[in-house]
C-alpha cells in the first residue's frame, strides 16, 4: 500500500472538507481574542482615572461595559464549544462510513500483504483525531488568536514593544520548527509501535491451545517484553523531541517575562510609557506566555493528531475495485462462461495460469480435481484478480467490462464460512427481502433445518463473529445457504464441499446437481465420492485447463 500523502496533507484535505464550520471557529476566536483585550483596556482606563481623580460614576460604567464585553464574549465560547462538538461527530460519522465503503471495495490482493482485521484496528485514532482537534480548535486556535491580537496592540503602544513581539515570534519559531524538526516522524514511529503490541495481542487471543504450553509460553513472553522494549525506545525518542521544546518554551516564558517588567519600568520611568499602559501590557503578556507553560501538552496534541490521520491514511488508501462498468445482460438461464487464453503467473499465494482457455455451457455442472489449491482460477472469474493477459466472458460480456458489484449480485463464490455479528436470520437474509418460508426452504437443502430449530431462538439466534454456538462446519453450510437463497446465475465453490458433514453430503450434492437448479456450477475438489457425482471432470496443469477425459483444452 503506498501511503503517497503525508500526515501534514491529509490534514489539509481534513480541513478542507470542514473548512465551513473550522472558518466559523475562526470567526469567533478573532471576536474572543478582540474581546479578551476588554480587561487589560478597563484596567488601563481605571488606573488612568484613578491617577487624576477617583469618581464612582466612571468606574460604574467600565465595570458594566466590562461585563456585558465578557458576558459577550464567554457566549462566544460557548457557541465554539458547540461547533466543535458537531464537527467531532460529523468526523466520526464521516471515516466510520468512508471506512466501511473502502473496506468492502478493497481489492483482494490487499490480503496477500496486509492482516485486514488488524489493519481495522487504525479505525479507533478516529477517537484520538477527535479529541486533539478538539483541543486545538478550542485551545490552541484562541491562544494563537490571542497572542496574536494582543502583539498588535503591543506594538501600538512602543516601538519596543514591536521588537519584543519580533523577538517573541523569532524564539517562538524555532522552538517550533528548529527544535521539533523530528517531532512528527518519531511520533509516527511511536503510534507504530503501538500497533504492534496490539496487533501482538490479538494474535494471542487468536491462538489460546497454544498458549497454554509452558515452553510455548516462554517463547510468547520473551516476544512480549521485546515489543513492550521497542515501544519504550519510541516513547523515549519522541520524548527526547519534545522534551526539548517544552524546555525552549519554559525558557522562553522566563525571558519573555523578566524582559517586558524590565523594558516596561524603564519606559514608564522615561515617561514613554504610562502606568495604565505597562500593567496592560503585563497582562496582555501574561495571557500571551500563559501558553509557553502548556506549550510541551500542545505540541504533543499536535503530534498525536497527525500520527492519527497518518494511521486512517492505512484505510483511507486501500486500494479499490473499480466500481464502474456495465450491466451484464441478464437472462432467466444459467450463464454460459468463456475462459479465454487466461495467463497468471504463480507464486505463493497463485496457482499459475498459462494461456488457460475453457468454454463452459449455460447450465453445466464441473468440477476442477487438480491445480486449483490456491483459488487462482476461481478469483479471475469472480473478479477478484486481474490476469496478466487473456479473458472471462459471461453470456458473451467481457468481465472487465461489467460492473463488479453488479455482476457479483448474479454470481457467488463461497470459499469459507462467512459470519458476521448479527442474529441467524440476519446472516442469510443480507437485507435482502427473503420469506421465512425460503430460508427455511435453503436450511432444509443444506441440511440445517433441524440443526436450528434446535435454538433455543431459532432464526433470532445471534452469532458471534467466528459463528458460535454454531460449529465451523455449520457456519459453512449458512454460508452456503445465503449463497443458494439468491438463486445465482453462476455459483463457484472452492473447496467447500469437501468440508462438509458426510452425513448430508449427498442431500446438498442432489440439490447442486439437480436439473432444475438455475446455476452454472464449477466446483473445486479432490473427494472421489464427490468428483464421481460430475458428468465433466476438469484439470488444471502446467497452467492449462483440460477436460479430464479428452485431455483436450478448452473442450466444451
Amino acid at each position: 500500500m503506498d501511503n503517497a500523502n503525508s500526515p501534514l496533507q491529509r490534514l489539509q484535505k481534513l480541513i478542507t472538507l470542514e473548512r465551513e464550520d473550522i472558518g466559523i471557529l475562526i470567526t469567533y476566536g478573532i471576536g474572543i481574542g478582540v474581546l479578551s483585550l476588554a480587561t487589560p483596556v478597563a484596567v488601563q482606563a481605571l488606573v488612568n482615572t484613578i491617577a487624576f481623580g477617583a469618581l464612582f460614576q466612571p468606574l460604574l460604567v467600565l465595570t458594566v461595559i466590562l461585563l456585558v464585553l465578557l458576558g459577550f464574549s464567554n457566549s462566544l465560547v460557548a457557541l465554539q464549544f458547540y461547533v466543535v462538538e458537531m464537527l467531532q461527530r460529523r468526523l466520526f460519522v464521516r471515516i466510520f462510513g468512508e471506512t466501511a465503503a473502502r473496506l468492502q471495495q478493497a481489492r483482494y490482493v490487499v490480503n496477500n500483504e496486509y492482516h485486514l482485521p488488524e489493519l481495522t484496528n487504525r479505525f479507533f485514532d478516529v477517537v484520538t483525531l477527535q479529541k486533539t482537534a478538539s483541543t486545538m480548535l478550542l485551545e490552541t486556535l484562541g491562544y494563537v488568536l490571542q497572542t496574536v491580537i494582543g502583539m498588535i496592540l503591543l506594538a501600538f503602544y512602543h516601538p519596543l514593544l514591536l521588537a519584543f513581539d519580533l523577538f517573541f515570534v523569532g524564539a517562538l519559531v524555532f522552538i517550533l520548527f528548529g527544535m521539533g524538526k523530528n517531532g512528527l516522524s518519531s511520533a509516527i514511529e511511536q503510534s507504530k509501535a503501538k500497533y504492534i503490541a496490539a496487533a501482538w495481542l490479538e494474535d494471542i487471543a487468536s491462538n489460546q491451545i497454544l498458549c497454554k504450553s509452558s515452553e510455548n509460553r516462554t517463547y510468547l513472553d520473551t516476544q512480549t517484553a521485546d515489543i513492550a522494549q521497542n515501544y519504550v525506545d519510541a516513547c523515549a525518542k519522541h520524548f527526547k523531541v519534545l522534551s526539548g521544546q517544552n524546555i525552549g518554551a519554559l525558557i522562553l516564558h522566563t525571558l519573555a517575562n523578566t524582559l517586558l517588567l524590565g523594558m516596561g519600568g524603564w519606559m514608564v520611568i522615561s515617561n514613554q510609557l504610562s502606568l495604565g499602559q505597562l500593567i496592560a501590557a503585563e497582562l496582555v503578556v501574561g495571557a500571551m506566555i500563559y501558553g509557553l507553560t502548556r506549550l510541551g501538552k500542545t505540541l504533543d496534541n499536535f503530534y498525536e493528531m497527525l500520527a492519527s490521520v497518518d494511521k486512517l491514511g492505512y484505510l483511507v488508501d486501500l486500494p479499490q475495485e473499480k466500481n464502474k462498468g456495465g450491466v451484464l445482460n441478464l437472462a432467466e438461464a444459467p450463464f454460459k462462461v468463456d475462459i479465454e487464453n487466461l495467463t497468471l503467473p504463480g507464486g505463493i499465494h497463485l496457482d499459475a495460469l498459462n494461456n488457460a482457455g475453457l468454454q463452459i455451457a449455460s447450465g453445466s455442472r464441473l468440477v476442477i480435481t487438480e491445480g486449483v489449491e490456491k483459488g487462482s482460477l476461481f478469483d479471475v472469474i469472480f473478479g477478484l484478480r486481474q490476469p496478466s493477459s487473456g479473458r472471462v466472458c459471461f453470456n458473451g460480456q467481457d468481465l472487465r467490462d461489467l460492473n463488479l458489484g453488479l455482476l457479483r449480485d448474479t454470481v457467488c463464490l463461497v470459499r469459507d464460512a462467512e459470519i458476521f455479528s448479527g442474529t441467524l436470520l440476519d446472516n442469510i437474509q443480507m437485507g435482502r427481502a427473503l420469506s421465512l418460508t425460503d430460508v427455511r426452504q435453503t436450511l432444509v437443502h443444506v441440511g440445517l433445518a433441524d440443526t436450528v430449530a434446535d435454538l433455543p431462538a431459532s432464526l433470532e439466534t445471534n452469532l458471534l463473529p467466528n459463528g458460535s454456538p454454531l460449529t465451523h462446519e455449520q457456519c459453512l453450510r449458512i454460508t452456503l445457504a445465503r449463497a443458494l437463497i439468491g438463486q445465482p446465475r453462476l455459483l463457484l465453490l472452492d473447496n467447500v464441499l469437501d468440508r462438509i458433514d458426510n452425513r448430508v453430503l449427498p442431500k446438498i450434492l442432489d440439490y447442486l446437481l439437480a436439473e432444475e437448479s438455475p446455476w452454472t456450477l464449477i466446483v473445486a475438489s479432490q473427494r472421489a465420492d464427490i468428483i464421481t457425482r460430475f458428468d465433466r471432470k476438469i484439470k488444471l496443469h502446467n497452467g492449462m485447463l483440460s477436460d479430464i477425459k479428452s485431455d483436450n483444452q478448452g473442450v466444451s
